[in-house]
């Protein structure tokens, strides 16, 4: 983790209202992100039907109908295992880091904004932005956060490695977590 001061950095912003150049905001543990919302807001349930439930009691048409939501949620629900982890062990072990589920997430080059904004054909309102930062970040390289369906104490001891990362190369940053406040600088792109 390190502190940073009118650092400029880019993000992605998806189906969220649009900035403006000189907007400001907060990333801080009272922030509501959309990973917090993934992980404390999800409702694993089909029809107001639990997934287990939809499984041991056959309900095949409904599971059919909605497969691809069934294994959507299968998949947040191995995201909310992960994320719950990652959040127990950086509380206890690195408490001034910042925390996933409150954090801004960011890329370190332009161009890398830029091309995943261009990937992207399923989010209809999006931005490619340049932020000021003012706060402190954590550079995260070759140790990321996977959904592999392993046990809490799996992705305990993930959360450790991915904790542990410091001194990451600019050229081995795979992701960077923010926490302080964000000043637009640029909007580079939106739709």
């Amino acid at each position: 983790m390190e502190k940073v001061k009118d650092l400029i950095l880019y993000q992605i912003v998806r189906n969220a209202k649009p900035f403006k150049v000189g907007d400001k905001v907060i990333f801080d543990k009272n922030t509501i992100t959309g990973q917090y919302r993934k992980v404390f807001q999800t409702k694993f349930q089909i029809e107001n039907l639990r997934l287990a439930e939809l499984v041991y009691n056959k309900h095949k048409k409904t599971i059919k109908k909605n497969f691809l939501k069934f294994s959507n949620l299968c998949d947040d629900y191995d995201l909310l295992v992960r994320e719950l982890a990652t959040e127990k062990v950086r509380k206890e072990f690195y408490p001034d880091y910042p925390s996933r589920l409150h954090s801004m997430y960011l890329s370190l080059k332009r161009e890398t904004a830029i091309e995943n904004f261009d990937k992207n054909n399923v989010d209809k309102h999006m931005q490619a932005i340049a932020v000021k930062l003012n706060g402190k970040i954590h550079k995260c390289g070759n140790i990321m956060l996977t959904r592999n369906g392993g046990s809490f104490e799996d992705y305990e001891k993930t959360a450790h490695e991915y904790w542990k990362q410091e001194n990451v190369k600019d050229e081995d940053v795979k992701e960077i977590l923010f926490e302080g406040e964000a000043e637009i600088v640029e909007i580079i792109k939106e739709r």
